[in-house]
């Protein structure tokens, strides 16, 4: 294999991979999307999924991924849902207290409600 051939296949294969990388900061950026949605997908989505079921490669199995039924750790209310958030659960979740504003905490705290159906629990 000459190196000319190896360079000329790895440029495109490079560019694809930065291109597809933006793709999802770009359609984040100019979605409609609501900004909880948004929070969401940036900081949540990646263990506890798209939807809330926890069903991701990293947490699959772990009951307590899934936000969407009854079985949480620290409790459901939005105290509770509020706390875990910002300071996470030692071992299992990070805290965002850094990254995110009071404002963007209450704007998850609503969303995961949502999630589980809307009620305080």
């Amino acid at each position: 294999m000459s190196r000319r051939w190896l360079k000329a296949s790895f440029a495109p294969a490079l560019l694809a991979a930065v291109v597809l990388a933006g793709c999802d900061a770009l359609l984040d950026r100019f979605s409609n999307r609501p900004p909880d949605e948004k929070l969401w997908r940036k900081h949540c989505a990646k263990c506890h999924g798209v939807d809330g079921s926890g069903n991701t490669p990293a947490y699959m199995g772990n009951s307590y991924a899934d936000l969407r039924d009854d079985t949480w750790k620290a409790g459901g209310s939005e105290y509770a849902i509020r706390r875990v958030i910002r300071e996470g659960v030692f071992g299992e979740m990070p805290g965002f207290s850094q990254q995110l504003t009071d404002k963007e905490v209450d704007l998850l705290v609503g969303f995961v409600r949502k999630l589980r159906g809307g009620g305080s629990r």
